[in-house]
């Protein structure tokens, strides 16, 4: 992992928050963003922290250009926010205190079905969260902090939209550079306790609270279908 010191010889970190977004933003997400500024500022007033949006409609195209903005600035670590995401404001912090490549929440989806946005080891949806960092098999992007040197060592394309021959499906670019990711030896890994307290916003600001719950009717409807004989 790329490392910065100062002439102390003391680790140092430079980060860019990268927001690939629409003409708009959710105002919880700019009242979040505000506070994770402020606050990453107050207890880290040596660590040197980027902003930026990148406005379009695909994607893809958006994250790679995101990417190399951060490999031109050499910096350590993209913090990666969707701007219809809530967050707390130490979300930055504590994702660096991990000292891992690749670590995300786990979201809801904000459509119906309301389902988690990361899937375990055997490809099934992490509905509860584990007490500890573990490995995932895909997580989305909404919140993620990823070490430059993943992509340093990534041959283009970092993001595309990919195809599930088998389930006649479509994939997202984040799971497209996960999979990538995790095929050039990196772990994606869940900070749990994030999880539960971040939010991701559409009609109503959807939790992980609800992914259970539409598990649960899933289960009762099964429960109360006759069997067939």
């Amino acid at each position: 992992m790329t490392v910065l010191v100062n002439e102390a010889g003391e680790k140092q970190y430079k980060v860019m928050i990268a927001v690939p977004c629409g003409d708009q933003c959710a105002s919880g997400f700019a009242q979040d963003l505000a506070l994770l500024m402020g606050y990453t500022q107050f207890v880290k007033p040596e660590m040197e922290v980027g902003l930026y949006f990148l406005k379009g409609t695909y994607l893809p195209r958006a994250r790679a250009a995101l990417v190399a903005k951060a490999l031109e600035r050499n910096d350590t670590h993209i913090l990666w926010l969707d701007s219809d995401m809530r967050f707390p404001k130490d979300t930055l912090l504590r994702l660096l205190g991990h000292d891992r490549s690749i670590v995300a929440a786990n979201y809801a989806t904000r459509q119906a079905p309301i389902l988690p946005t990361m899937k375990d080891a055997d490809k099934a949806y992490l509905f509860d969260q584990p007490e500890h960092l573990i490995p995932v098999s895909s997580a989305g992007m909404g919140c993620m902090l990823t070490a430059t040197d993943v992509f340093r060592g990534m041959d283009k394309p970092y993001f595309a939209v990919g195809y599930n021959k088998e389930q006649d499906d479509y994939a997202s670019e984040d799971t497209f550079f996960g999979m990538k990711a995790q095929k050039g030896g990196y772990q994606i890994l869940v900070d749990p306790q994030l999880s539960e307290v971040v939010r991701h916003v559409g009609a109503m600001e959807f939790e992980m609270a609800h992914t259970r719950m539409t598990r649960d009717a899933a289960l009762a409807q099964q429960q109360t279908q006759p069997e067939t004989v």
